[in-house]
């Protein structure tokens, strides 16, 4: 009998081949103020993920839809990645006002064409940009109930439902952190520790400093 740490490693889902994809829209996801490491940085970031349609992978030996998402730092400015893709996406060049007042959750359930690449190893699928899906076509839909959620309005039954690498990365957020810091205060002892020799011990809270 043996129990060997390759055994017990799952095998890695192999990546969809790089290539243009018709997707449906499935989630929208408010991760919080996320840390950059690249830009050594705070900034609130979003999630979108999109179900490729008539691609599946396996599961724990069940054929499930194929998923890809995207992070992007929320920024309204015309610079931005996050404006960028949502104009491709949707075929619309926003002015300033138009873009900063638009609701986010309402691109969960809209069609695209998904454009899709590898990294340079080769090992993980990509999100490049998306375009409106060809006039006339119709649009796919999908079983797969559309997961929404905003973390300035924390619902913890929600965030139950969440799945767990949403969590994860959610529970990394600055808005997280501080719900569930501890709050209980905390009281050291002072009777009877030990001072060093050569450091004066500070007198019990009311009576006057010496010096």
């Amino acid at each position: 009998m043996a129990l060997k740490v390759k055994d017990r490693a799952k095998p890695k889902i192999p990546p969809v081949e790089p290539g243009v994809y018709i997707a449906i829209c499935v989630g929208a996801l408010d991760l919080g103020e996320q840390y950059s490491e690249k830009f050594k940085n705070y900034r609130n970031e979003v999630q979108f993920v999109w179900e490729l349609c008539g691609e599946t992978v396996e599961v724990d030996g069940e054929q499930k839809p194929r998923q890809l998402s995207r992070i992007f730092s929320v920024a309204a400015s015309k610079k931005s990645n996050l404006r960028g893709f949502i104009s491709g996406w949707n075929g619309v060049q926003y002015s300033d006002d138009q873009f900063a007042d638009l609701d986010l959750f309402t691109q969960v359930g809209k069609a695209c064409q998904l454009n899709v690449v590898l990294n340079d190893t080769g090992e993980y699928a990509n999100v490049d940009s998306a375009i409106p899906l060809p006039k006339g076509m119709p649009g796919p839909v999908t079983d797969t109930a559309p997961i929404l959620w905003n973390t300035d309005e924390w619902d913890d039954k929600a965030f139950e439902t969440l799945p767990d690498w949403v969590r994860e990365k959610i529970k990394k957020s600055t808005q997280y952190q501080q719900m569930h810091a501890p709050t209980d205060a905390v009281d050291f002892p002072t009777d009877n520790i030990a001072v060093p020799p050569g450091v004066e011990a500070v007198p019990p809270s009311g009576e006057e400093c010496p010096i």
